[in-house]
């Protein structure tokens, strides 16, 4: 049997090999998909801040006092809903950029 010399090279190859071949199982249909799902979410946000300040304006004055602390916990929710969803569209949206970003390696003269 024949000694074979594994060089770091062929490891370093065969890594990145088994990485792609993980990361590579998530299709454009599916990032679509998925950013598809959040900008309705968004929209969706963006709704239910317009029906809270409508519910914030309907209230009455004697009611003020006792309903502000509520739904300024509730908007400050909300806001941070959205905030967490723009993150997270831009997480999904560099991911998809690197995963089907071709790399281009320099060769050495």
């Amino acid at each position: 049997m024949e000694k074979q010399e594994i060089s770091e090279e062929i490891v370093k190859n065969k890594i990145l090999e088994i990485l792609s071949e993980q990361t590579s199982k998530v299709k454009r249909e599916d990032f679509a998909r998925v950013q598809f799902k959040i900008e309705e979410l968004q929209n969706s946000l963006c709704e239910t801040f317009k029906e809270l300040r409508k519910l914030e304006d309907s209230v009455p004055n004697n009611l003020k006092t006792l309903t502000n602390g509520r739904i300024s916990g509730i908007s400050l929710s909300l806001s941070n809903a959205q905030k967490l969803l723009i993150q997270l569209k831009e997480k999904i949206k560099q991911h998809k950029r690197n995963l089907y970003t071709q790399q281009v390696e320099e060769k050495k003269k």
